[in-house]
C-alpha cells in the first residue's frame, strides 16, 4: 500500500476501484451532535471547472441510484429523481448518488461513523472505463456535514482516512493508496 502524503502525487493503475472513508470520533470530543464525513467527487475538465451540477456526485446529488434492504443495488442499475423520497433523510438512506453515465457511485450516506468499526464508513465506486472523455480531473474530497453549527472539525476525530482500493479488497488494511486526514485537517 502506498501512503501518500500532501501534495504528493502518484500514477493511478486501475481503471475500476473503490473510495473508502473511515473515521472515529475522539473519545474527549463531545460537541453533542453526531459526526458526519462525507467524501463527494467533483468531476472537471481541462479548465479545472465542473462540467456541471450532475458532475458533482455527493450525498445530496439528485440523480441517483435505488439500494435494498441489505444496501446493495438494484439491478439493472437505474437512475432515478431525489424526486422519488418523501425526505432528504430518507432518500440519502436508500439510495446512493451518481454522475449520468454512472462512473462514480457515491455512498449511501452514514451519518455517525458507525458503521463499520475501524474499517470504511462511507465507499464509493468509481470505473474509469465510463468517465465522458471531457472529464480530465475527479477530485475526491472529505468534509464535515454541518460543520459549523455543529462546532466541528476533523481534530474532533482520529484515524481519518481516504483509500483507494480495488474490488476484492475491502479489509481496512489492503489498498493501493491510502491518505491520512491528520492534524493538518484540525481546524
Amino acid at each position: 500500500m502506498i501512503v501518500l502524503e500532501k501534495g504528493q502525487n502518484h500514477l493511478l493503475n486501475m481503471n475500476l476501484f473503490h473510495v473508502g472513508l473511515g473515521w472515529d470520533v475522539r473519545e474527549d470530543t463531545s460537541s453533542g451532535y453526531d459526526f458526519d464525513l462525507d467524501v463527494s467527487a467533483f468531476m472537471v475538465g481541462s479548465d479545472d471547472k465542473l462540467i456541471s451540477d450532475d458532475y458533482l456526485v455527493f450525498y445530496n446529488s439528485t440523480n441517483r441510484l435505488k439500494v435494498d434492504g441489505s444496501n446493495k443495488l438494484i439491478r439493472p442499475l437505474k437512475i432515478v429523481s431525489s424526486n422519488n423520497w418523501a425526505d432528504n433523510d430518507v432518500m440519502r438512506h436508500e439510495s446512493r448518488p451518481v454522475d449520468p453515465e454512472l462512473s462514480v457511485i457515491g455512498s449511501l450516506d452514514d451519518e455517525t461513523g458507525e458503521t463499520s468499526e475501524d474499517g470504511d464508513d462511507e465507499i464509493m465506486d468509481i470505473d474509469l472505463s465510463k468517465v465522458r472523455s471531457d472529464v480530465s480531473k475527479i477530485i475526491i474530497c472529505v468534509s464535515i456535514y454541518d460543520f459549523a453549527t455543529r462546532n466541528q472539525n476533523f481534530g474532533q476525530v482520529e484515524r481519518a482516512y481516504v483509500r483507494l482500493f480495488k474490488p476484492g479488497q475491502e479489509d481496512s488494511d489492503v489498498g493501493e493508496f491510502r491518505y491520512d486526514l491528520n492534524e493538518d485537517f484540525s481546524v
